[in-house]
């Protein structure tokens, strides 16, 4: 996983602004099209969770999704919102 300087510097402005802890989280959900990566705000990891420490952003990563991570570039779009890029596809019905 790679987190871009710009997706950095806005989830740091976000878990400051949210004030809900100051670390991002990252794991896996269901979704329509299968399994999703999911992120928030926590104070402490939970069970599962490895942490991580990418250019001064502490992150916990749950162990399920690491694998879905290899590829995965967090950056910012033009708008300087945050967007997940390289993850795998897993189908489903409602993709296309």
């Amino acid at each position: 996983m790679e987190i871009k300087d710009a997706a950095v510097e806005k989830l740091k402005k976000i878990i400051k602004e949210v004030n809900k802890g100051p670390c991002l989280r990252i794991f896996m959900t269901e979704g329509c099209c299968g399994p999703s990566i999911a992120m928030d705000i926590t104070p402490k990891p939970e069970n599962g969770d490895r942490e991580v420490v990418i250019k001064d952003l502490k992150v916990y990563v749950h162990n399920d999704a690491v694998a879905e991570l290899v590829n995965a570039v967090i950056d910012c779009d033009k708008d300087g919102e945050i967007l997940v890029t390289g993850l795998p596809s897993h189908g489903g019905d409602c993709c296309h």
